[in-house]
């Protein structure tokens, strides 16, 4: 769990892992890595990238704990406070080498939030991260009240403090949402909320536009 606006409310995150043609896991936002998920992931395969966004990087230390032999990147920087976590690398509009073909990368201009979207070719999934919400449950009835407040309380689109204070240039976010559009989505897959299946490659852009 996350705490929303400020720390008062309880907001669930989403950890997203992507698979690599090789084999190579992608694991994108880290929760908190318990023993069992662990192994589930190295079931799965070697996880070879980390990826953390700036504003979700409470567990960044963990989980290159978890996997040493990672690629621990920033995307596209440090969040505050991680100043000093070992990252690797940073992410923007330049994958790495590995991903060629398969993920592509770009960070959203004009979004106060430092925001890289990823692009699953194979599966057509794009990951983000705030960009929107699909918040469908609410741990407490006081978190839904705030959810309802918010705008973010069962539709896919972004919430009213980040619409308001979370863009600083509009132009600049219509050409990343554009941009975002051409590619080939069928799935979006948000950091907070439900799964968003069955979609075209306007939804991001014609939700911010609602």
């Amino acid at each position: 769990m996350f705490g929303w606006l400020g720390g008062t409310t309880p907001l669930a995150a989403r950890m997203t892992v992507l698979r690599l043609a090789n084999g190579e896991l992608i694991v994108h936002s880290p929760i908190a890595i318990s023993a069992e998920l662990r192994g589930e992931l190295n079931v799965l395969g070697r996880v070879g990238f980390i990826v953390v966004p700036w504003a979700h990087g409470k567990f960044a230390e963990e989980a290159a704990r978890a996997w040493p032999g990672a690629q621990l990147l920033a995307a596209p920087k440090p969040g505050r406070g991680r100043e000093s976590v070992p990252f690797s690398g940073f992410l923007a509009d330049d994958p790495p080498a590995a991903w060629a073909g398969q993920v592509e990368t770009h960070s959203v201009r004009g979004f106060r939030l430092n925001e890289v979207v990823l692009f699953h070719r194979p599966s057509r999934t794009l990951v983000i991260t705030d960009l929107c919400f699909n918040i469908q449950r609410a741990p407490t009835r006081w978190a839904e009240l705030v959810y309802r407040a918010d705008g973010m309380w069962r539709r896919f689109g972004p919430s009213w403090v980040i619409r308001f204070l979370a863009v600083s240039d509009r132009a600049a976010l219509r050409e990343s949402l554009e941009r975002i559009s051409g590619w080939d989505v069928r799935r979006i897959v948000p950091g907070h909320g439900e799964i968003l299946e069955n979609t075209g490659p306007a939804a991001l852009s014609t939700a911010w536009h609602k």
